[in-house]
């Protein structure tokens, strides 16, 4: 109970759904192989949340629910949880934009946990906010993607909301001891530093794994890894498609937050 075997994958994503499919199954067969018990895949995974809106509505209506139940065979098939990103419609029909969704299925195929991106991407000259509504916000934190497997307990975090460390504290306020990321991180000046830092920093600043999914080239710059709460990359994919594996363990957790008590030695300021 106090280790999980862990993997990302990464792949380039794009509007040939069929496609998309093949790379997963790919990622997951050699996961699989691997025994590995949880695979976080990228953020839109499904298709392209670069393209139009009347093309991404298109999609998330005609494809979505197929490719969710692809998800679910995949992770009864393999006996795996899978964290992957889709898009879907609003159920309120006044709001034509889409939702950039993380999905969490478990090893029976369920969804057990959904988080809708809060912060939609509009940096670096790209208004993700034309096309994607933000995750709503909830008193009570309801908006927050987070489960549990053994004793890991896992937060959600999508993309642009790695820039927030407001969001990975709440959630690790509320018990997450892994960061799991999942993202499309457009290259450009400076950016692949900033993702390697960020990373970095999210997992010293909470002494919690940080597990961080992109989409490779053309789109994404790739370089997905697993974490260490002391902040050293413990494997990393590099630019080529394909997984990374790696044991977590909750020992480890606990030796870091006794060696580097921050989360205890907090002031409220």
């Amino acid at each position: 109970m106090d280790t999980l075997k862990v993997a990302v994958g990464q792949f380039p994503a794009s509007n040939d759904i069929e496609e998309n499919k093949q790379f997963i199954s790919q990622l997951v067969n050699k996961a699989a192989m691997a025994k590995v018990e949880l695979l976080v895949l990228p953020e839109a995974s499904m298709c392209s949340f670069a393209s139009e809106l009347n093309v991404l509505r298109e999609m998330s209506q005609r494809h979505t629910p197929d490719f969710i139940e692809f998800i679910k065979q995949l992770s009864i098939q393999h006996n795996m949880h899978i964290v992957v990103g889709v898009l879907s419609l609003n159920k309120d029909t006044a709001e034509q934009r889409v939702q950039n969704q993380l999905l969490v299925l478990n090893n029976k195929g369920e969804v057990i946990s959904q988080y809708n991106k809060i912060h939609v991407y509009d940096a670096f000259k790209f208004k993700e906010s034309d096309k994607v509504q933000p995750g709503t916000l909830y008193e009570d934190g309801s908006m927050f993607g987070i489960f549990k497997i053994k004793e890991f307990c896992f937060g959600l975090i999508n993309c642009y909301d790695l820039r927030f460390p407001e969001l990975a504290r709440a959630l690790v306020s509320r018990g997450v001891n892994v960061l799991s990321i999942s993202a499309n991180w457009i290259p450009g000046a400076y950016k692949e530093m900033h993702w390697d830092l960020l990373l970095r920093t999210r997992a010293v600043e909470n002494t919690s794994y940080v597990l961080a999914s992109g989409q490779t080239a053309p789109k994404g710059v790739g370089q997905s890894m697993v974490i260490d709460p002391m902040g050293f990359v413990l494997a990393s994919c590099g630019e080529q498609v394909g997984i990374q594996v790696q044991d977590l363990s909750i020992k480890r957790i606990e030796e870091v937050r006794e060696l580097l008590p921050c989360l205890a030695n907090r002031r409220l300021v």
